[in-house]
């Protein structure tokens, strides 16, 4: 197997049984759309399409431990994959904005091909939250999401435009 494959894999399992918060739809269709936004936009990268499809696995999936994740898709997805983790997952003692500035200033250090997976990723989960029947914790996201998109400015001009147009369909749905 190569390593796109061995990652779709591992996701498969990893996220199997869960489901994305606001739909009934499995949760697999999220990395499966960040690594096909990532795959076309890098077709040269693969383990930047394999950190893709393992992005929320360290901090959603217990049942997989690191050394596990790096036998399936190699020590530089995994580095991707551990940088785009969320470091205010350890500390939910905090409040909402404590935590949510915590993961800014990690993201503003990160690697370009993490801070280009942070894009897809938060492009996609803007898109799926149009969903949410919840337009008060929609609006708050989208406001997140806006701080967010200025400490990514200047990583790729593409997968900006995308995240500005999420953005704007977000905002449009949470009517703000």
């Amino acid at each position: 197997m190569n390593l796109i494959a061995n990652a779709q894999a591992l996701a498969t399992r990893a996220h199997a049984g869960q489901q994305r918060d606001d739909s009934n739809d499995p949760y697999i269709v999220h990395p499966t759309r960040v690594a096909a936004r990532l795959a076309k936009r890098f077709p040269d990268d693969p383990a930047l399409t394999a950190a893709g499809w393992c992005h929320d696995v360290l901090e959603d999936c217990p049942q997989i431990s690191a050394d596990e994740l790096r036998a399936a898709i190699g020590d530089d997805a995994l580095a991707i994959v551990r940088e785009v983790t969320n470091p205010s997952k350890s500390h939910p003692d905090l409040s909402r904005a404590e935590r949510k500035a915590m993961d800014r200033a990690h993201i503003a250090v990160i690697s370009h091909r993490a801070r280009c997976l942070k894009l897809a990723d938060r492009a996609d989960n803007l898109r799926d939250g149009c969903a949410c029947p919840d337009k008060d914790w929609l609006a708050t996201y989208v406001r997140e999401s806006r701080l967010l998109a200025e400490v990514l400015r200047g990583t790729d001009p593409d997968l900006e435009r995308d995240l500005q147009d999420a953005l704007t369909t977000a905002a449009t749905a949470a009517g703000i």
